[in-house]
């Protein structure tokens, strides 16, 4: 079998995988140990060439050999250098060459008995590390049977050597035992090089998805080690301790609230979990041995309590939220009934001493009634928000107009600065909700007087509009101003507690914010106003710079 059909034979069985560049420098390596070994030889047949170490039967033959096998080595090192395709046509050049020319060196030395025969176990260990099971066994064959061409030619030329057949049947025995047991290890630490970098690849990708994962985490990381520096801090804990770039500082600088905390838990006198202030806000951590050992590093996770406080009212207000909604439900038609009654009392027994006024209060108090049931509804109804392009000074007029006419105000109330042409994507139905409530707060809490309640709107950065509802009244107690978004709170016996809350969550609902501020915190700045001030920042669309 010739090269020519062992190269497309090899390249098939190796498929289309690219070849791992460690089989590229074994083929350098194996040929470098080539090139070293036809320099030792022809210097030794320098050094030995009248004793007749090497070439004993035919010196010039031996000489020629080694230079040639010294050309041929330089050679492959310029085609490894320049010709990185083919593989196996390459490995098969270089291992038939090899076996070609050892046989040669053999032949040169009087054969068996010179004890070259040994130097066939390099080029097919060396083969072998880097192919197939049964190349590497075609490799060892091609070897065995140079041998015994060799040595049957000097028996049958010279009728000698007869003996010699043992010798090499043993060497050949070698070839085989060395090329299969070199295979069976190359595979194997094929296996483990390929498992190790399968392993690392994930490893690298388990590493990477672990950052983004606490780079992004809503709670703060922190990983502390035992002598109390800070070795990890994700963003969020940064922004909680107030600092940036905490990573390698000492966390007793950083919290010392939470440094004491984490000693007394390492030695075992005090709790996982402790409130601290810092920053001007409330931490709360909760502290994890990450090593396993009582010295080893320490695993905190920082919360801000505010948004604890605010994600476990949000769970009660939903539940109350469906439980309130199921009530009202319930509560609509017997109140309908009531006040159907009422009217029918009050028609009939209209004349008689005291009945108009009980009439009357069951009337007041049965409208009063059914407006919480109307306002609880508007609970369930934040997540069917259906935006639609408004024009904001036209909607805002007719907001107006409807509640003057309703509740029988002058206009010359309402003093209306709206930028004509601005427009806002929200829901038509939530926003008049929104706009009823606040025009409602003011008008009860002004002096009703010329231009007393003022609403304001401007465009801001990013495509924003802020609109402005501000009033000329006494304002808020600023022991109410924080629970002024709370449900059920009211500083109306007419009220209900609901209105604000509600005006919020379909502010929320639409992607807008509205807001109370305090006196002095922001507003119109040509406007001053002694009384509340409320914030409704919406998106806008498409308005004049």
């Amino acid at each position: 079998m010739s090269v020519a059909t062992i190269a497309p034979a090899l390249a098939r069985r190796q498929g289309a995988q690219t070849v791992p560049d460690a089989f590229w420098k074994s083929l350098r390596y194996f040929n470098l140990s080539r090139l070293v070994l036809a320099s030792v030889l022809l210097v030794a047949i320098g050094l030995y060439g009248d004793s007749r170490v090497f070439g004993a039967t035919d010196p010039a033959l031996f000489y020629k050999v080694c230079i040639g096998y010294l050309a041929l080595s330089l050679a492959f090192a310029w085609a490894l250098k320049r010709l990185r395709t083919l593989f196996p046509a390459h490995l098969a050049v270089h291992a038939v060459c090899d076996v070609i020319v050892i046989t040669l060196l053999l032949h040169a030395s009087g054969g068996i008995r010179s004890g070259l025969g040994i130097l066939l176990l390099m080029p097919l260990a060396a083969a072998a590390s880097v192919t197939g099971g049964r190349t590497s066994l075609f490799y060892a064959s091609l070897a065995t049977f140079a041998l015994f061409v060799e040595n049957t030619y000097w028996v049958l030329q010279y009728e000698i050597g007869w003996t010699d057949y043992f010798p090499v049947g043993l060497l050949a025995g070698g070839c085989f035992a060395v090329a299969l047991i070199t295979n069976r290890l190359a595979k194997r630490l094929i296996a483990n090089e390929t498992l190790v970098r399968q392993r690392s690849e994930d490893l690298r990708n388990q590493i990477e998805i672990n950052r983004l994962v606490i780079r992004d985490m809503p709670s703060g990381v922190l990983v502390v080690d035992a002598e109390g520096a800070v070795r990890l801090a994700n963003p969020e804990a940064e922004r909680l301790l107030g600092r940036k770039g905490v990573h390698g500082q000492r966390l007793a600088d950083l919290a010392p609230a939470l440094d004491n905390t984490a000693l007394r838990w390492r030695s075992g006198e005090g709790g996982s979990r402790v409130q601290f202030q810092i920053a001007g806000h409330g931490v709360h951590a909760r502290l994890l041995i990450a090593a396993g050992e009582t010295g080893g590093e320490l695993l905190i996770f920082l919360e801000d309590a505010g948004k604890l406080r605010v994600q476990a009212q949000q769970v009660k207000l939903a539940a109350l939220g469906r439980l309130t909604a199921n009530i009202a439900h319930e509560i609509r038609n017997p109140l309908s009934a009531i006040g159907h009654a009422s009217q029918l009392l009050a028609e009939e027994g209209g004349a008689k001493p005291g009945v108009s006024r009980l009439t009357r209060i069951i009337g007041d108090n049965t409208a009063r009634l059914d407006r919480i049931v109307q306002e609880v509804l508007q609970l369930n109804r934040r997540d069917r928000a259906e935006p639609e392009l408004l024009e904001l000074e036209g909607f805002v007029r007719g907001v107006i107009d409807q509640i003057c006419q309703t509740e029988g105000i002058a206009p010359g109330v309402f003093d209306l600065r709206v930028r004509t042409g601005l427009r806002v994507q929200f829901d038509r139905n939530h926003l008049h909700r929104i706009l009823w409530n606040l025009l409602g707060n003011a008008r009860r809490h002004s002096r009703m007087n010329h231009g007393s309640i003022l609403v304001h709107a401007d465009a801001a950065a990013d495509q924003q509009v802020e609109l402005y509802v501000m009033d000329d009244g006494d304002g808020v107690a600023e022991e109410n101003a924080g629970k002024l978004f709370e449900p059920f709170f009211t500083t109306d016996t007419r009220g209900t507690g609901l209105g604000l809350y509600i005006a919020r969550e379909l502010a929320e609902a639409n992607r807008a914010s509205l807001d109370f501020l305090v006196p002095g915190e922001g507003g119109p700045s040509d406007v001053s106003m002694s009384g509340a001030n409320f914030r409704l920042v919406m998106e806008g669309h498409g308005y004049p710079a």
